[in-house]
């Protein structure tokens, strides 16, 4: 693939990957590889290599795909017909006893039945952030995780959109809201934010989050990244021109409504059901607050 950005965050992620794959004895991967097939391939040679000259780890991947002809064409059976054409990206994964190719929507349940503990996801929507899919960060419950979340940042407010994620970006951005959201929930379930940032992949506006309670993610600095700005960027009801942002900064948040106390419960410890009925704010508000104290309010 040609896009410059979209290859530089593939190689971000992947380089996620050898760093969580690291003294593991066996790993699961679950992701949405579309049409590229290049991040699952390096799974693969990774995998290969630590058999062959490291330490050895068993590898579960389960890859699935909503879109019918898209699945077709990449389909197992597909792959054998054309066993020797390396024209389709599939073809080295697909060969593999250990790779599962499923033609549905993504879903918990594909996450809760994985059989390894350690669970390396990239959950690559690059569609609009619905509750079904920011939901699944509450499949971590026992595991040892980093997930990788892609959106888009350009939707319409249709009636597919989180109302939390809708509801802040009233506030402030698209982008920030996603944030807010995925922080909120990384937080309840005691999990890091590894990375943050805007990114254009073939003209459109797109966001990459990555979250982990893998100590090695989480220690290794040449993947933290955090570069999102609360500052507000337009009318949220109409769809604008898509342009290339500039760097981002960072930049104070101009608070509505005094939260100095929402504050102090939050850094206290507070629990959130406490807070929200203490201070009579909503999920969303205090997803915010969460996102604030983070960047540095």
């Amino acid at each position: 693939m040609k896009n410059i950005v979209k290859n530089a965050t593939r190689h971000l992620v992947t380089k996620a990957y050898e760093t969580f794959a690291a003294n593991k004895s066996d790993i699961s991967v679950i992701s949405l590889p579309g049409e590229i097939w290049e991040f699952e391939n390096n799974v693969i040679t990774h995998n290969d290599y630590a058999n062959t000259f490291g330490t050895k780890y068993d590898l579960e991947m389960v890859l699935l795909e909503s879109n019918d002809d898209v699945y077709e064409y990449n389909s197992p059976e597909n792959i054998r017909c054309f066993n020797d054409n390396t024209d389709i990206p599939a073809n080295y994964v697909q060969k593999r006893n250990n790779v599962k190719y499923i033609n549905e929507i993504l879903g918990a349940n594909h996450v809760k039945q994985l059989k390894s503990n350690n669970v390396f996801a990239w959950f690559d929507f690059c569609g609009n952030p619905t509750s079904h899919n920011i939901d699944l960060i509450n499949t971590i419950e026992g595991k040892n995780v980093t997930y990788v979340f892609t959106f888009n940042t350009h939707w319409r407010c249709d009636t597919n959109v989180d109302p939390i994620v809708y509801n802040i970006a009233k506030e402030h951005n698209k982008a920030f809201a996603i944030y807010a959201r995925i922080f909120g929930w990384a937080i309840a379930h005691k999990l890091s934010i590894v990375w943050a940032f805007e990114y254009i992949s073939n003209q459109n506006p797109m966001i990459t989050i990555c979250i982990s309670n893998d100590a090695a993610v989480i220690d290794n600095n040449s993947l933290k990244m955090i570069k999102i700005s609360s500052e507000k960027k337009g009318n949220l009801s109409k769809s604008t021109a898509v342009r290339q942002y500039p760097t981002i900064k960072q930049k104070a948040v101009v608070v509505k409504r005094d939260l100095s106390a929402v504050y102090a419960d939050v850094k206290a410890g507070v629990n959130d059901s406490t807070i929200r009925a203490n201070h009579n704010i909503s999920g969303g508000t205090l997803s915010s607050v969460k996102a604030w104290i983070t960047m540095g309010k």
